[in-house]
């Protein structure tokens, strides 16, 4: 009865050589390792055991398949339509990301009178009120990251969805009708609660409704997205003008939300969703309308089954407790100072502000410098995507982040010498390294390096350390960059950040690439809690055991 409720198609022949990978909701917990929580009393498979992490991390739909049957399955129009209307939401967060990376918005505000053509946005601000109407966004982000989840999980991914357009929308009204800085960073504030939440909502919504096959290209999509929200505003730059036209730039979310709540009753609702809230008729025609004819019941079947396994693991365990224990103490500073590395590396200082490090350098107009190095991003976070499983992580982190820092000396270098064309060089490797290193990396290791049931919260504080880092950036560049300050050499923090960096991933940071879950945490000194099956004992095992 166990296999017939575990095999969402025909039974394998145990003998078979092929590699099973199927899902178990929860591989290693605390318990009983001597910091005072309970071990969970299920087992884990021998297949999951040796769980490949060489590919990103498995659909909650997928992994509870057989990959070959999952590989088989065909995708129908609605699946398209719903990552389409998800993906909405990252390409919303990049327009809003550089948004305001325009000089003429905030140049020359403290001459009376303000010359023609400059301080176009609310005349007269200062230079702090101007950071504050950055950073605001970010505030908003990390707010609507961090509270995502719970609207996620109880009124469901589709709803938050809803609720998500709804924001965008109020925020976008509040700074096309501002008439002062504060309103309109009220109204930054609104929009990037719904910016953190969409990222949050989507990734999890697109993860559990992808195939095998197409997860990859998928869950880029959400990178693509940003980016090419961040190259067409930075476009829409060049036909804003002057005087009143930075209200339709700032109003264009509008419509995106507009559009995605027309368009969200045609998407589908997460299977996983629904029968993880028992709604198990529902899920089943779901996931009708997802793919074409298949052994859906039985696909059903095993879902539920996953499903109580994972109710009855980690029933008892506090999940807190557990991330701050000895145990995983190491795991959390790893990933803490890698989601940080990802901001603090000074990403953000270019995708905010590099109007301004453009000019200083003698760019006549900015805006082409932007949208070269937007173009650059776009590309290499494509030729990320198939070259990630390539190449060791170790190997992709030191080799690229030591070019970002080189490329950082090129920036400093070409703002010292007034060189435009260095200036646009140095900026494009920049963000190309970091679409090849840290900018994917930070997620994908810290999500290896844990076990599942601690993906939630040590992702709650990755995020923060993303969101606090995005904003420290935000802030303190535009302070440290001035004349006054250290002017052109203020690029230097992020070389010696980047430098630090480097040297505690080189000493600290393990190896996971093509690694089992296993393999991973002996690195860290965590002996697996399972018995192990000899290889050549592994083709005798029940192939859809859990």
């Amino acid at each position: 009865m166990a296999d017939k409720l575990a095999t969402p198609f025909e039974h394998r022949d145990p003998s078979s050589t092929v590699n099973e990978d199927a899902y178990v909701a929860i591989r290693k917990s605390p318990k009983d390792d001597g910091t005072g929580l309970n071990e969970p009393r299920a087992s884990t498979s021998w297949r999951a055991s040796r769980r490949s992490t060489s590919r990103v991390r498995l659909s909650r739909l997928e992994s509870m398949m057989h990959e070959e049957h999952a590989a088989a399955l065909i995708p129908m129009p609605i699946l398209y339509v719903t990552i389409a209307v998800a993906l909405m939401g990252s390409f919303q967060f990049g327009w809003l990301l550089s948004q305001l990376n325009y000089r003429p918005f905030n140049v020359d505000c403290a001459k009376n009178p303000i010359p023609d053509k400059a301080c176009i946005m609310f005349p007269g601000h200062s230079g702090n009120e101007w950071t504050m109407a950055v950073t605001a966004w970010i505030v908003g982000g990390a707010i609507g990251a961090m509270t995502s989840g719970y609207p996620a999980d109880k009124f469901g991914r589709q709803r938050t969805l809803f609720l998500i357009a709804i924001t965008m929308i109020i925020g976008g009204v509040l700074e096309t009708v501002s008439s002062e800085i504060y309103l309109f960073s009220f109204g930054r504030v609104v929009s990037g609660i719904a910016s953190g939440a969409a990222i949050n909502v989507s990734n999890v919504l697109i993860s559990e409704i992808s195939p095998t096959q197409m997860r990859g290209m998928f869950s880029t999509g959400l990178q693509v997205g940003v980016a090419f929200g961040s190259l067409a505003v930075t476009t829409v730059h060049y036909f804003v003008g002057y005087g009143s036209g930075w209200r339709i730039l700032v109003g264009f979310p509008i419509v995106l939300g507009i559009a995605q709540i027309l368009l969200i009753p045609l998407t589908t609702k997460s299977p996983v969703w629904l029968v993880t809230h028992g709604q198990n008729d529902l899920a089943l025609k779901e996931l009708k309308r997802l793919y074409r004819p298949c052994n859906t019941e039985a696909i059903l079947n095993a879902m539920i089954a996953a499903h109580e396994e994972e109710v009855k693991e980690t029933e008892g365990v506090n999940a807190w407790a557990a991330l701050f224990s000895k145990k995983y103490r190491k795991q959390l500073i790893i990933g803490m100072v890698l989601c940080s590395a990802q901001q603090l590396c000074g990403i953000n200082a270019v995708m905010y502000y590099s109007s301004s490090i453009f000019f200083s350098a003698g760019v006549t107009d900015p805006r082409v410098g932007n949208t070269i190095v937007n173009v650059v991003r776009t590309t290499m976070i494509l030729v990320a995507a198939r070259i990630m499983d390539k190449f060791k992580r170790r190997t992709l982190l030191l080799s690229f982040m030591t070019l970002m820092a080189i490329a950082s000396v090129g920036i400093i270098i070409s703002l010292l010498v007034s060189s435009p064309i260095l200036s646009v060089l140095a900026t494009g490797l920049y963000v190309g390294a970091f679409c090849l290193s840290i900018g994917p990396m930070a997620w994908m290791v810290t999500g290896e390096i844990f076990p599942d049931f601690l993906h939630a919260n040590s992702g709650a504080i990755g995020t923060m350390c993303t969101w606090v880092g995005n904003f420290l950036v935000g802030v303190f560049y535009p302070t440290i960059s001035k004349d006054n300050s250290l002017g052109n050499y203020a690029f230097f923090i992020f070389v010696a950040f980047l430098i630090a960096y480097v040297i505690f991933i080189y000493f600290v940071v393990p190896e996971t690439a093509h690694k089992t879950f296993d393999e991973i945490q002996k690195e860290f000194d965590i002996e697996p809690t399972h018995k192990d099956v000899d290889d050549e004992e592994a083709p005798k095992q029940d192939p859809w055991a859990s």
